[in-house]
């Protein structure tokens, strides 16, 4: 399995050593003290180097007190009206740090994204005819394995395979993919969260021989079109924050930058601080 889910007092747990990081979400209605002490005992048994936490406006204190600091803000992330937080504790204090360069690299991303933003203007773009996209079903999951494969080759040990796009699946997950001829190009997965009215686009995937296309915006586009079909008020990502395709994508689709993660997972064979962006449906 690419990654451990679990489900602990309540709360749902992602963890392992792919991303050597704990991430709990689904939080709102257990008793914190009892779950933290044991997300802090499990990242102490498996030398876990970060803990993440998604909460609303009622855990904030609660977990800062315990020693979690706000990495990103999400205005309305829960129903459209409540804040959310993503909130981060260092069992190595070393995965906190950030050499000069990265920074700096980080920092111009973010300033050239801005400015790509759309919020005030149409950013709908006619998709090319000869593609489609479709939203996947279970059957089609080899055909996505078969997509991380080809994108991966070099670095297996990221590859998500059918057995964990099914268990996403029983996780209210949904897959969708832009075709060309059959062939699927690019994929996005989403978590849709009926309970808060939200949905993450968990992650982006596009055939090696498509790279710097931008093909991911008609994807975009599309799960924008999706929100009301959904029940979702909110979307939101995690992008590289080093990466400026990505960023500026989402920003010319009227998303708005909520923080960076530090140091929050591995791509490729480097720990990658993301940049949380989200997307709030006009009332």
């Amino acid at each position: 399995m690419f990654e451990i889910i679990e489900n602990i007092d309540g709360a749902l747990v992602y963890h392992g050593i792919m991303h050597n990081r704990i991430y709990f979400s689904e939080a709102d209605n257990v008793n914190l003290d009892n779950l933290l002490q044991k997300i802090k005992d499990l990242a102490k048994k498996k030398r876990y180097e970060k803990i993440l936490g998604k909460a609303s406006e009622k855990e904030l204190n609660v977990l800062k007190s315990k020693g979690f600091i706000m990495e990103a803000k999400i205005p309305g992330l829960y129903h459209g009206n409540v804040d959310g937080y993503f909130l981060a504790e260092y069992p190595n204090k070393q995965r906190y740090a950030n050499d000069e360069k990265n920074l700096k690299t980080i920092a111009t991303v973010k300033t050239i994204a801005k400015a790509a933003n759309s919020s005030h203007s149409n950013s709908y773009f006619e998709m090319p005819v000869d593609f489609i996209i479709e939203k996947l079903t279970s059957s089609e999951f080899e055909s996505l394995e078969d997509l991380y494969q080809k994108a991966y080759k070099y670095h297996p040990h990221q590859i998500k395979d059918a057995t964990y796009f099914s268990k996403l699946k029983e996780l209210n997950h949904q897959f969708y993919g832009l075709f060309q001829n059959g062939e699927l190009l690019v994929s996005a997965i989403l978590s849709i969260n009926e309970t808060e009215s939200n949905m993450e686009i968990v992650d982006f995937i596009t055939h090696p021989n498509y790279r710097g296309q931008n093909l991911s915006y008609f994807l975009v586009q599309e799960i924008k079109q999706q929100m009301d079909d959904l029940k979702c008020k909110t979307v939101y990502t995690m992008v590289r924050a080093t990466s400026y395709g990505l960023n500026i994508t989402f920003s010319k689709h009227g998303f708005l930058l909520a923080g960076t993660l530090t140091n929050n997972c591995k791509v490729l064979d480097t720990m990658e601080s993301m940049n949380v962006w989200y997307f709030k449906k006009e009332a």
